[in-house]
């Protein structure tokens, strides 16, 4: 029984049990990968944050940095990959760690958000073949279809947010790729510390707009991609 409870924690690094420590992710939504150095690494007022696990207010200090490689798109399309160092911090409240992503940094995938929906936009919607795709972006074929299978299994999940948001004035608009950037996590299914609010609103008209692009993913779904 034991070993069908080991579920990962949300945004976690380690498999939950009783001995680990976990090392969960704050999304800074206002920070792109390029500005990450600057405005996170470098800037000593990063600990300002919420603690996601026992909720105390600005209780962090800096514990380290790693590195990860992250995806980008060069001016010809294609794929390049880079390194991201980035900031751990560790709260003085419950002890537990906490890495800062920027918001176009997908937890626990190399490959950003910007470069997953570029993929899908080229195949799905501009309707470019795969091998096509492969020569411009120098992915491989696996890459392709694995992102191609990660938005369409998240289709209903995206549709259904923005329909919720369409019932909703907006008095702060909000981007889709923040909204793409939560629905993808690979382990949103097991969230229960996520303190910052979803907001369901966005911008009126937008989310009619997206919803046409996410039906134009969706007509190839009984077709092979």
């Amino acid at each position: 029984m034991e070993g069908h409870r080991r579920k990962y924690l949300p945004f976690s690094k380690h498999r939950c049990n009783k001995t680990s420590k976990h090392t969960l992710m704050i999304i800074e939504f206002q920070v792109f990968s390029k500005d990450y150095k600057k405005k996170i690494l470098n800037n000593n007022n990063t600990c300002a944050y919420t603690c996601p696990k026992c909720g105390a207010k600005a209780k962090f200090h800096r514990h380290g940095t790693y590195l990860r490689s992250i995806t980008y798109l060069s001016t010809t399309g294609e794929v390049v990959f880079e390194s991201l160092e980035i900031l751990r911090l560790k709260c003085q409240s419950c002890h537990s760690t906490h890495s800062i992503l920027p918001w176009d940094c997908i937890p626990f995938q190399v490959y950003s958000l910007p470069v997953v929906l570029f993929l899908c936009e080229q195949v799905r919607i501009k309707q470019a073949s795969i091998r096509k795709t492969v020569k411009r972006t120098k992915c491989t074929i696996q890459t392709i279809y694995q992102k191609l299978n990660l938005l369409k299994r998240n289709l209903t999940l995206i549709e259904f947010y923005l329909r919720q948001m369409s019932f909703c004035t907006a008095t702060v608009s909000v981007s889709l790729t923040q909204v793409l950037t939560v629905l993808l996590l690979p382990t949103m299914k097991f969230s229960s510390h996520i303190t910052y609010p979803l907001p369901f609103m966005i911008e009126k008209g937008y989310s009619n707009k997206v919803t046409t692009q996410m039906n134009l993913f969706r007509k190839k779904d009984n077709t092979n991609l």
